[in-house]
């Protein structure tokens, strides 16, 4: 049996992660073994000038779990590192013209998930969410539900302009409400979900996961079919718990 969490980690959880007061104590306890796994087993790294605390590691490490809190294995297997920037990060950038010309450059970025095992996170982005909890944005969330797109290749089965590969409810769900996203942005209507997630179905996935932890009230209200997919998969029922949105 994994031991308790270090009583520090615990004052971290209650102080500084806003999810962690609403959950109800069996979920904690689960959320503590993942946890407590995920510092012990994936690399963390303060990259530059940051200095990185044991206190942010856990942060990071406490909304990565809440993503798998309703897996009883299944750590994220092929991530290995995670970097953490103090701010936005300069990244390169590589991009086809129609002509077939490649143009590089350089974009500043909040984060980013690599498919060969590594995420990279702006603390001052994840600051940022931590003070405007549950507003329906959270990068730690976003970057990691990435890995797990990967992993079980979520939308592998939609091609960037929404057909799907292969019918299934998954599909057809995700593909359904990806296009609706994208027409809503073309009419210059509201929506719930965060325009950029109408960039491709795995920016759609990820956008809709930090709707689902964050906002997930409002989004089983109104599209209460997209809500039933994501509670399938993630096993986790954030409109139960969520705070009574204003």
């Amino acid at each position: 049996m994994r031991k308790k969490l270090p009583e520090r980690w615990v004052q971290a959880l209650e102080n500084r992660v806003p999810y962690y007061s609403i959950l109800p104590d069996p979920v904690k306890y689960e959320l503590h073994k993942r946890i407590s796994v995920l510092m012990h087993e994936k690399n963390f790294e303060g990259c530059g000038g940051f200095k990185l605390t044991e206190t942010e590691q856990v942060i990071i490490s406490a909304y990565a779990g809440l993503l798998i809190i309703g897996e009883p294995s299944g750590y994220y297997p092929s991530l290995r590192t995670i970097l953490i920037y103090p701010e936005n990060y300069m990244a390169p950038v590589h991009e086809e013209e129609e002509s077939g010309i490649m143009t590089e450059g350089i974009e500043p970025r909040s984060g980013e998930s690599w498919d060969l095992g590594t995420i990279v996170l702006s603390w001052e982005d994840i600051q940022n969410d931590l003070d405007n909890s549950f507003s329906g944005r959270n990068l730690i969330l976003h970057e990691f539900s990435h890995q797990l797109d990967v992993q079980y290749g979520l939308t592998a089965g939609i091609d960037e302009n929404g057909r799907v590969r292969t019918e299934n409810e998954w599909n057809d769900t995700l593909s359904k409400h990806y296009l609706e996203l994208k027409r809503s942005i073309i009419s210059g209507k509201n929506h719930l979900i965060d325009s950029y997630g109408a960039t491709n179905p795995a920016e759609f996935f990820a956008v809709t996961t930090e709707t689902f932890f964050e906002d997930g009230y409002r989004l089983h209200r109104e599209f209460p079919e997209l809500y039933k997919i994501f509670k399938s998969f993630y096993n986790f029922d954030p409109a139960s718990i969520l705070p009574f949105p204003g």
